[in-house]
């Protein structure tokens, strides 16, 4: 069945119109993850028997944002409940913090020109590679390739000269209760990466997880079609194995040389809405599309 689905991606791939802007965003949430901050008290609670439980502060390490169908002309933005921005790229014309009944941070690009593909990577690698800082090329600038491999409208920001097919952005959580629980409070479906022989082998299953529950053990390609039935079939191709070779090394990493078994699994609309939410205002009077999916990752 899985095998099937990966077959059925792109003949079933939705066809878009250029009456319409369709925003598509990745990412993945490191449950697991730790920053060392200066604090009076850590950021936990007493288990029943006596033992001391960390929250973990969750970050939001790699949300890609691409635009497809209509060309535009408007303002996104990316506004971070209960959190904040690491990392923006390209930097945004304006960065708000709003204290109210939540503690809010907005990002703000306005004057976006959305256009069609160009017609050499080369041409947006180079434009792209002019506009990004140091501290971008010592995150992610490896998997940058992997990204512009996309086949998606061209993003033009002239408030700081960067053209490229994606917008770029790291949050942080500060409040991740809706995480602390049996795997991470997730039921359903969910890939399991451990080590067997000191290589990597992923198992698709559900949680919670039953002693006798059938797993079966996937291959990269099996692996990428379990995330596109994940992302409801609203993802292109491409940002499913943008996604898988960006992270791929990571879950390698942790599995084979730390030995540690890890979940990743979808989160929902809800949970989603609670990380971040999304904006596009074009000039045009145009409707507007959004298709995210971000996926949770942590050790169990």
């Amino acid at each position: 069945m899985i095998l099937l689905v990966l077959v059925l991606v792109n003949v079933l791939q939705a066809e878009y119109t250029d009456d319409m802007v369709y925003i598509h965003e990745w990412g993945v949430i490191e449950m697991d993850e730790q920053y060392l901050q200066v604090r009076g008290c850590p950021d936990g609670y007493i288990t029943p028997d006596g033992y001391f439980q960390e929250y973990p502060m969750a970050e939001v390490t790699a949300p890609v944002v691409y635009f497809y169908g209509a060309e535009s002309y408007g303002t996104f933005s990316v506004r971070v409940r209960d959190g904040a921005f690491t990392l923006l790229l390209p930097y945004p014309d304006s960065l708000s913090h709003d204290v109210g009944e939540e503690d809010c941070y907005t990002a703000v690009w306005e004057n976006l020109r959305i256009t069609s593909p160009m017609p050499s990577a080369d041409a947006t690698t180079e434009a792209s590679a002019a506009t990004r800082g140091p501290e971008f090329e010592s995150c992610f600038d490896w998997a940058v390739p992997f990204w512009q491999a996309v086949p998606a409208n061209n993003i033009r920001y002239p408030s700081t000269g960067y053209e490229d097919v994606f917008i770029y952005y790291e949050s942080v959580m500060n409040n991740p209760s809706m995480f602390i629980g049996d795997y991470y409070n997730h039921v359903g479906e969910v890939l399991i990466f451990s080590s067997e022989d000191g290589e990597m082998v992923c198992e698709y299953t559900t949680v919670p997880v039953e002693s006798d529950a059938i797993r079966d053990t996937l291959s990269d390609v099996e692996i990428m079609a379990v995330l596109y039935t994940w992302g409801d079939g609203g993802m292109y191709a491409e940002e499913i194995a943008a996604l898988w070779h960006t992270w791929k090394p990571l879950l390698k990493t942790r599995c084979e040389l730390e030995n540690l078994t890890l979940m990743l699994f979808p989160l929902t609309e809800r949970q989603e809405s609670m990380v971040s939410t999304l904006s596009f205002v074009p000039v045009e009077n145009i409707l507007i599309q959004f298709d995210r999916l971000l996926l949770g990752l942590g050790a169990i």
